[in-house]
C-alpha cells in the first residue's frame, strides 16, 4: 500500500512539472507573439484637391535598432517629402517600451484614385507590412495664386545665397513709386522648403517704415509655392503703408530667427536614441531694405475746395427725419465711403445754410481691410435747427479728392437736399378755451400772524435752500471748463489722442473678449496695444523695432518691468501669427491686457505732469 502511494506521488510530481513547463512554454509563445513588432500607417485625410498636402504617419513599435526607415512607395500622382520622425517612450508596470513615428508630406499633383502601400519595414531578416491606404484626389486646386492685386511676386533668390539651404526671408512692395498718401502694400515673407523642419520661430522684427502711416492688413497667411521644382511653405504678413511726406523714403530691413534641428556628427547616446539629436540651432534671416519714391500731388486740375483727400470715394447724405418743426433740432449725416487712407478724409464742402442754425456734432471713422486694401467710411454729422417754416432746399454737398488709380482729381456730390419745416406746436397757455374751471378767488388776501406760525424745528426760515442758488453757478463753471477743455484738445490733436487712448483701447479689448482663441484675435490684440502706444507716445509704434520700442517706453517714464511685460505680450502675438505659438492662452492674454494698459496709463500720466488731460 505504501509502495503504491509513493508511486502515485511520483506520478503527481511528474504531471505538475510537465504542466509548469508547458505553461512556461505557452507563456513564452504568447509573450513572443505579443512582443512582435507592429507597424501602423494612417493619413490625416483620404480625399483632397489637386495641390493639397496629405500628412502620412507611420508608427513603428517593438522594432530593433537595426530596423531601417519605412519603405514608402511613391504613387504616380504624388510628390512625397520626409518631414522627420519622433520617438515616444513609456514605462508601464516596470517595463520600458518605445515607439517611433515617421511623418511624410504627400503633395497631390493629378486627380484620380490611388493606393498607397503596402508600406514595409525590414528587421532581423523579416519584412513587416502595413495595410494599404486608399486616396482620392479631385480636380480643382486650392493653392493660392502667388500673384496679388497691384503687383507680381518676384522669383526668390537661389537658396545658395541664403543663410540656410531651403530657408530664407524677403520683403516685397507692390509699387516703388507712389503719390503722397497713396496706399503701398508691404509684405514680409518667410520661405521654408518642404523638407526643412523648424523647432521655433522667434525675434521677429518688422521692417521699419519711417515716413509712412502703417496699417496691419490682418493675420498671417499660409500657402505653398513651387520654386525651381521645389515645394515651399510660405508665411506672409502684410501691411498697408501711406506715405506722409514727399521724396525718397526707405523701408528698412526686417529680421527673424528660425531654430532648426541640430544635426550632430557624433553617434551614440542621445543622438542615436532620438535619431536627430536633442538640440536646435538658430538661423538668423534678414531682408534687404527697399526705397519708395513719393511724388507730390499734381497742381494741374486741382479743385478750389480740395483739402488733401487721396483715394476713391463716393458721398451721400440724409436727414434723420423727412420733416421737422420750426425750432426743433434735426440731424444731417454725411457719409463718405471708399478705398484709401480713410482716417485722413477731409471735411466736405458745406453749402450755405439759409433758414437754418448749424451746430457741428463731430465725426466717426470705420475701417475694414479687404483684398489687401484699406477701405471704410467716415461720417460727418451736423445738427440743424430750422428758423423758418416751409420747404428748405440745400445745395449738393461736395467732396474733392485725388484718385491715384486715374491720376486725376475728382469731385463726388450728394445731389440736392430738401426738408419740410412745419410750424412750431402752439402753446396751450392762453388758448382761449370757452370752458373755465374756477379754482379759487381772484384776490389773495394778506395773511397776518405769520411769525407766530413759524415752527422753530425748521432751523429758522428757508434752512439750506439757499444752496439751490449755487446750481446755476456750478453749471456755468462746468460749461466753461468743458469749453476750455474742448478748445485745448482741438488745438492739440496729439493731446486729444492721449485723452481718449485708454478708453478706446479698453472698448476694443471688451469686444475682443467675445471671440475665441484665434490668430486673428492675437493680431487684433497687438493692434490695440500698438494703437494705444502710438496715441500716447505720438509716434508710429508699428514702425519701431521691439528693442527701440522698449527703450522709448523707458525713456517716456515707464518702468523697466512694465516695459518688459509689454514686449512679452507683443512677442507672444508675433509667435502666434507665425504659427508657432499656442492659441490656448489668447483669452488670458486679452484679460491681462486691461490691467497692463491701466498701469501704463498711470505711469505715463505721472511722467507727463503739467499736460492737461
Amino acid at each position: 500500500m505504501k509502495r503504491l502511494e509513493r508511486h502515485n506521488g511520483r506520478q503527481l510530481v511528474k504531471v505538475s512539472v510537465l504542466a509548469i513547463c508547458l505553461a512556461a512554454v505557452l507563456g513564452c509563445v504568447v509573450r513572443a507573439a505579443a512582443d512582435d513588432p507592429q507597424i501602423r500607417a494612417e493619413v490625416n485625410r483620404a480625399q483632397v484637391r489637386v495641390g493639397d498636402v496629405i500628412v502620412l504617419s507611420v508608427q513603428l513599435e517593438g522594432f530593433s535598432k537595426r530596423a531601417g526607415a519605412p519603405n514608402v512607395p511613391k504613387p504616380d500622382g504624388f510628390e512625397i517629402y520626409d518631414s522627420g520622425r519622433s520617438t515616444n517612450i513609456s514605462w508601464v508596470n516596470g517595463k520600458l517600451s518605445s515607439s517611433t513615428t515617421h511623418t511624410y508630406q504627400l503633395v497631390a499633383r493629378r486627380a484620380g484614385n490611388y493606393t498607397l502601400g503596402p508600406i514595409t519595414v525590414d528587421d532581423k531578416g523579416r519584412t513587416y507590412r502595413a495595410d494599404p491606404l486608399s486616396l482620392q484626389v479631385v480636380a480643382g486646386s486650392t493653392q493660392p495664386a502667388p500673384a496679388t492685386p497691384g503687383g507680381t511676386r518676384e522669383t526668390p533668390p537661389p537658396s545658395g545665397q541664403t543663410a540656410e539651404q531651403g530657408l530664407f526671408a524677403r520683403v516685397e512692395i507692390d509699387k516703388r513709386e507712389a503719390y503722397l498718401d497713396e496706399q503701398v502694400v508691404l509684405r514680409f515673407l518667410l520661405y521654408q522648403r518642404a523638407d526643412i523642419r523648424l523647432h521655433e520661430i522667434a525675434d521677429f522684427q518688422a521692417p521699419t517704415t519711417e515716413g509712412f502711416w502703417r496699417e496691419d492688413l490682418g493675420p498671417q497667411r499660409d500657402y505653398r509655392v513651387e520654386i525651381e521644382g521645389e515645394l515651399y511653405q510660405v508665411r506672409e504678413i502684410s501691411w498697408a503703408l501711406f506715405p506722409t511726406k514727399v521724396g525718397e523714403l526707405e523701408i528698412g530691413s526686417g529680421s527673424i530667427v528660425c531654430h532648426v534641428p541640430e544635426r550632430s556628427r557624433r553617434r551614440g547616446g542621445f543622438s542615436d536614441f532620438f535619431g536627430r539629436g536633442l538640440f536646435s540651432r538658430p538661423v538668423p534671416l534678414r531682408t534687404e531694405p527697399m526705397r519708395v519714391r513719393v511724388k507730390a500731388l499734381p497742381d494741374d486740375g486741382r479743385p478750389a475746395g480740395f483739402s488733401g483727400t487721396v483715394g476713391t470715394y463716393r458721398i451721400d447724405a440724409q436727414f434723420d427725419t423727412p420733416e421737422a418743426r420750426q425750432g426743433d433740432p434735426l440731424a444731417l449725416t454725411v457719409t463718405v465711403r471708399g478705398a484709401g487712407h480713410v482716417q485722413t478724409i477731409a471735411v466736405p464742402e458745406w453749402p450755405e445754410w439759409e433758414g437754418l442754425r448749424v451746430f457741428d456734432s463731430g465725426e466717426a471713422v470705420s475701417v475694414q481691410k479687404q483684398d489687401d486694401r484699406v477701405m471704410g467710411e467716415k461720417t460727418f454729422t451736423q445738427v440743424l435747427i430750422p428758423t423758418r417754416t416751409g420747404s428748405i432746399a440745400l445745395d449738393p454737398i461736395r467732396l474733392s479728392f485725388f484718385d491715384p488709380a486715374q491720376k486725376r482729381y475728382r469731385t463726388a456730390s450728394t445731389g440736392p437736399l430738401q426738408i419740410e419745416v412745419l410750424p412750431a406746436e402752439a402753446s396751450s397757455i392762453g388758448s382761449g378755451s370757452a370752458d373755465v374751471l374756477a379754482v379759487g378767488d381772484d384776490i389773495l388776501y394778506i395773511q397776518t400772524g405769520l411769525l407766530g406760525n413759524l415752527r422753530p424745528k425748521h432751523g429758522g426760515g428757508l434752512g439750506l435752500s439757499w444752496l439751490i442758488h449755487l446750481v446755476p453757478i456750478g453749471l456755468v463753471v462746468a460749461a466753461a471748463w468743458l469749453r476750455n477743455r474742448r478748445m485745448v484738445l482741438e488745438s492739440d490733436p496729439s493731446l486729444a489722442r492721449r485723452a481718449q487712448a485708454l478708453k478706446t483701447a479698453r472698448d476694443r479689448l471688451r469686444r475682443l473678449g467675445e471671440h475665441g482663441p484665434t490668430s486673428s484675435a492675437a493680431a487684433d490684440l497687438t493692434d490695440v496695444v500698438e494703437n494705444y502706444l502710438s496715441d500716447w507716445l505720438d509716434v508710429e509704434v508699428r514702425g519701431l523695432r521691439r528693442g527701440d520700442l522698449e527703450n522709448t517706453l523707458v525713456g517716456a517714464g515707464v518702468s523697466s518691468d512694465l516695459a518688459t511685460q509689454v514686449m512679452q505680450l507683443l512677442d507672444w502675438s508675433d509667435s502666434v501669427r507665425f504659427g508657432v505659438g499656442t492659441l490656448e492662452s489668447t483669452g488670458e492674454r486679452i484679460r491681462g491686457a486691461d490691467p497692463l494698459l491701466r498701469s501704463l496709463e498711470e505711469e505715463l500720466r505721472k511722467s507727463s505732469l503739467g499736460v492737461r488731460l
